[in-house]
């Protein structure tokens, strides 16, 4: 290779950006179509690091997301990322790479395509990104039509970027976890219709089952995003309400216990308990993101534990687990939006967004959230919540 192109030009012809990496993601070398797609020669980014050719929110998700699972699995594919155009435009584009070894260490090998007519979901976002960029722009004019300070402008505009993030950075994330669901559910549901007087009952019952599984995790999906967007918007009203969180707890446990049947869930509350405040619809929804999130990375035929304790004028309920336990960073981060811990990326489907929803409900009703380790005996995890106490009588 010389000057940053492929020996004779090879794949200059191929319609799309082909890039060689380097194992920390530095590029090697690019053909005609890259160039084309950034607007820069080709000599101008070989040497740098593949993120600096995208936009802001597509870096956030790229050093997030992409490159832990690309370390982890040695590919991805099809993820959606903007690249940053010299001209100043942001270029849609679907990301694929491979790991591939050479004669000198480990190099990846990228395809990068330009997005045109794709499927529904694909041209959803591709709206979404358009109808976000106008309502920046009309953001922008109406803040250089406010006479206010340049302190309360610099405010502004750091609020509206930092409210852009996010809105590229999750429409990004939650394209994948769309796909996985929609696509089960679509596929099985086309092959029992053509086939399914021919199929054996149990295997007719597993893709049954299969659809169940993906439209409840859908179902979930969409709880957590209502709840998200309003977050995100400062529309986040909870009610202050009397809740017996004995009998909160138990349903979800009951619900659970049908959806993991290979788990032991067990239950331990005093006889009476006292009334907490909130609203028994979030409660639920908090206690039901804890139970699958714990059976999801406990190992099968293992136990998870709800303990429900009166403490410091209110109820505490405790969720652990006999899993693989926290990584040593720091527990509060997994409250973050979109994080997720290096050890699960790629091995577990997810976006880093229930247990965000979870501290923004429990803390819209006046309480607090926690993670750490469970007893030393079974090792595992704890996820907590604590919700203050009404002044009403006790109830069972």
């Amino acid at each position: 290779m010389t000057s940053g192109t492929f020996v004779g030009s090879a794949l200059d012809s191929v319609p799309g950006g082909v890039v060689s990496l380097s194992s920390d993601l530095r590029i090697l070398s690019a053909n005609k179509e890259m160039a084309a797609l950034v607007a820069r020669p080709v000599d101008d980014f070989v040497g740098a690091l593949l993120d600096t050719l995208l936009s802001a929110p597509s870096r956030i998700l790229f050093q997030t997301h992409v490159y832990p699972a690309l370390e982890a699995d040695g590919r991805v594919e099809e993820v959606f990322l903007t690249l940053a155009s010299a001209t100043g435009e942001t270029v849609p584009v679907l990301f694929n790479a491979t790991r591939s070894s050479r004669a000198v260490g480990s190099t990846y090998d990228a395809l990068i395509v330009r997005i045109r007519a794709r499927s529904l979901w694909e041209a959803d976002l591709l709206a979404a990104t358009r109808s976000l960029e106008r309502e920046r722009t009309a953001s922008q004019r109406l803040a250089a039509e406010l006479a206010a300070t340049a302190e309360d402008l610099a405010a502004r505009y750091a609020e509206e970027q930092r409210a852009r993030e996010f809105r590229d950075a999750f429409v990004g994330v939650i394209s994948h976890e769309l796909r996985t669901p929609i696509t089960t559910i679509y596929g099985m549901s086309h092959l029992l219709a053509e086939r399914h007087g021919s199929m054996d009952p149990d295997v007719t019952r597993d893709h049954l089952r299969d659809i169940e599984a993906e439209a409840d995790r859908l179902r979930r999906l969409t709880e957590d995003l209502l709840v998200l967007s309003r977050a995100e918007g400062g529309r986040l009203v909870v009610s202050s309400d009397p809740v017996a969180i004995a009998h909160v707890v138990h349903a979800a446990v009951e619900s659970e216990r049908t959806r993991s049947p290979a788990h032991e869930f067990v239950v331990t509350a005093p006889p009476r308990l006292p009334v907490v405040l909130g609203e028994e619809l979030y409660v639920e929804q908090v206690v039901r993101n804890y139970l699958s999130n714990a059976a999801k990375y406990t190992p099968p035929r293992t136990t998870i534990r709800v303990d429900l304790t009166t403490e410091d004028d209110g109820v505490a309920v405790r969720v652990t687990d006999e899993g693989a336990g926290l990584s040593d960073e720091s527990p509060e981060r997994l409250f973050d939006l979109f994080y997720r811990a290096p050890h699960v990326i790629g091995r577990m489907p997810g976006a880093g967004i229930g247990l965000f929803v979870c501290r923004e409900l429990i803390e819209a009703m006046g309480g607090r959230v926690w993670a750490g380790p469970a007893t030393p005996e079974t090792g595992g995890a704890e996820f907590g919540f604590w919700l203050p106490v009404t002044t009403e009588n006790d109830v069972d």
